[in-house]
């Protein structure tokens, strides 16, 4: 196919497109959808890409099949087989469904697949694709869909093809099964069986199902498999008998430990932090968190390049491997380093932009970040606090690219709140690096609002997690509110006998979804936009008898301090002059 009178700009993407390989496992590559989806968008016509088995990228261009010779794209054994191509294709009138040139094109080329993608405004909105089939001696076109975009990357290419071939050759039937197929696991860690309870929900997430789980309490992993030889022997047998496809760690590997490991059980072995990887993969949205976590993917992959064993041999493929389409020879340590120093001077440009329209917002604006462990309810408190929409699901990183909405405050001022990354125990270190720009929001933040789950009994865990990256990222300091959320599912009370809670210094329950308490959060955090020199700083002492008292000090003020005494409760804080009168006889110290 030619490509006349297509501009300079959009003739580079096309040609990027060809130097890359899809996963065997993948009909498409989430990046080739994003270029050819972009293109779609700037020149208002389909394009098309070609693709073999192997996932090679055989050609690509703008425009139909009207012209095309059956002999150009073919890598058939006989002139009776399927040409072995597959054909990815954009409809930019937003609806995916093949048409009658499509058919036409799909039987007389003999393509693998034919597959239409619906395409607007550049995102890619339903996708339909249809295949040859024989019965009776007569050539049929099976045509499937519409699939949304998370389904249609969840067919697994190499499986769906052979049976393709298998029907059209010996004429049977029976494929649909494929294309709803989800990976089967085995999880592996050590210590107890619930401490896999998380890696299950991160399992959940990527689209697979645990068939089982395995543990070993050992205080000195074994340096050439993590467990050792008997268990993993036992761990052989549990994969052969539950038919499992994949092995997850819930430690992180080196690569001569998978590539041991994968040589021994005979399936594909990752772990905790390339499902992690994986799942950032499927949920970035904007540029930045697509290059963002393709960098993080590289820089994990470049110290185990001799340690993948089956993922490299088959080229991938399934949970794991999602993300960025590989590149010829990337494989070889010079080619990505040269995409990681790219992907690094793409980010710092994003990372300058960004700087410069923060110091214009810092100038009048007061930025409220919310923080906290994954799935504890930050975009749902969003749209409490903003009656706004933010995009809501119970699963791990529903949201990965930061959100911004402005709220407007009874006094008349109006702030921005963000709604940043979930953070989550073991988070990849080349994550958080890599995700250090977009982190930066928290450390110019005004304001820190950190999330936790009440309804969780790992909840103090959550707290020292997101604590800890809060300190790596220099944002400890900042003055936060601990909210403690989903008090419709749990007892305040019985939460309060925590330490970490009880000695928290402002401290608000609430329940985001049953919008219970957000007024008083509200109030909270305009005390705090508020703030100027009607403030001053004291110390109190609040008699044991006297809760109320403090219950209401949180809400109306900043504490800076607060200790146990014999006498009452000592606190320090900022205080606004006008609730002085309701305190004079508390205080013991003017600063």
């Amino acid at each position: 196919m030619t490509n006349h009178g297509v501009k300079k700009t959009v003739q580079n993407m096309l040609d990027s497109i060809k130097e890359m390989v899809i996963d065997n496992n993948q009909l498409v590559s989430y990046e080739i959808l994003d270029i050819i989806c972009k293109i779609t968008r700037d020149t208002n016509k389909e394009v098309a890409v070609l693709v073999n088995r192997k996932g090679e990228v055989v050609d690509v261009a703008i425009g139909d099949f009207a012209s095309v010779q059956l002999n150009m794209y073919t890598e058939r054994r006989s002139k009776d087989s399927l040409s072995g191509i597959r054909c990815i294709h954009t409809h930019p009138n937003g609806y995916g469904m093949l048409s009658d040139l499509d058919i036409s094109a799909l039987k007389e080329l003999k393509l693998d697949l034919m597959i239409g993608i619906g395409v607007h405004n550049g995102n890619p909105q339903n996708v339909f694709f249809g295949y040859l089939s024989i019965e009776n001696s007569n050539v049929l076109v099976v045509k499937r869909g519409p699939f949304d975009v998370n389904e249609f990357m969840k067919i697994n290419a190499f499986d769906l093809i052979m049976e393709i071939e298998k029907n059209y050759n010996e004429q049977k039937h029976a494929i649909v099964d494929i294309l709803n197929k989800k990976e089967k696991a085995v999880l592996v860690g050590i210590g107890s069986l619930e401490y896999l309870d998380e890696l299950k929900d991160l399992l959940d997430t990527a689209g697979g199902v645990e068939v089982g789980r395995i543990v070993q309490k050992r205080q000195n992993p074994d340096g050439a498999f993590l467990i050792g030889k008997g268990k993993l022997d036992e761990l052989k047998s549990e994969v052969q008998k539950k038919e499992a496809d994949l092995v997850i760690f819930d430690e992180e590997l080196t690569g001569a430990q998978i590539r041991n490991i994968e040589r021994e059980i005979g399936v594909r072995v990752i772990d905790r932090t390339q499902l992690i990887l994986d799942i950032f993969a499927k949920r970035a949205k904007t540029r930045e968190g697509k290059l963002q976590v393709e960098l993080a993917q590289l820089r994990y992959r470049l110290s185990r390049l001799i340690g993948f064993g089956i993922d490299m041999s088959r080229t991938g493929g399934g949970i794991g491997t999602r993300g960025p389409g590989e590149k010829k020879l990337e494989i070889d340590r010079r080619r990505i380093r040269e995409r990681i120093r790219k992907l690094e001077k793409e980010i710092e440009e994003i990372r300058k932009h960004r700087h410069l329209i923060r110091s214009k917002r810092l100038n009048n604006v007061f930025q409220v970040c919310l923080v906290g462990y994954t799935n504890v309810g930050k975009s749902t408190l969003l749209n409490a606090l903003t009656n706004s929409a933010v995009y809501i699901e119970d699963k791990l990183f529903a949201t990965l690219d930061p959100t911004a909405r402005k709220l407007t405050l009874e006094s008349g001022k109006e702030i921005v709140i963000s709604d940043t990354v979930g953070f989550i125990n073991k988070l990849p270190h080349d994550l958080i690096a890599a995700f250090k720009s977009t982190l930066e929001e928290v450390v110019y933040a005004d304001l820190i609002v950190h999330v936790i789950d009440g309804s969780n009994k790992d909840y103090e865990m959550q707290i020292e997690v997101v604590e800890k990256v809060m300190k790596d990222i220099g944002a400890e300091n900042k003055p936060t509110i601990l909210v403690v959320n989903k008090i419709d599912k749990a007892k305040p009370e019985n939460i309060l006998y925590s330490p970490v809670i009880r000695n928290s210094l402002d401290l608000i329950f609430v329940s985001a979804k049953e919008r219970i308490n957000i007024d008083e959060l509200v109030n909270k955090i305009q005390y705090y936009a508020n703030k100027d020199n009607r403030t001053q700083i004291l110390e109190l002492l609040i008699p044991y008898t006297e809760g109320a008292l403090l219950a209401y000090l949180h809400e109306k003020s900043r504490i800076m301090e607060k200790d146990y005494k014999d006498k009452g409760i000592y606190i320090k804080g900022e205080f606004d002059t006008a609730v002085i009168p309701a305190i004079s006889k508390n205080i013991i110290r003017t600063n």
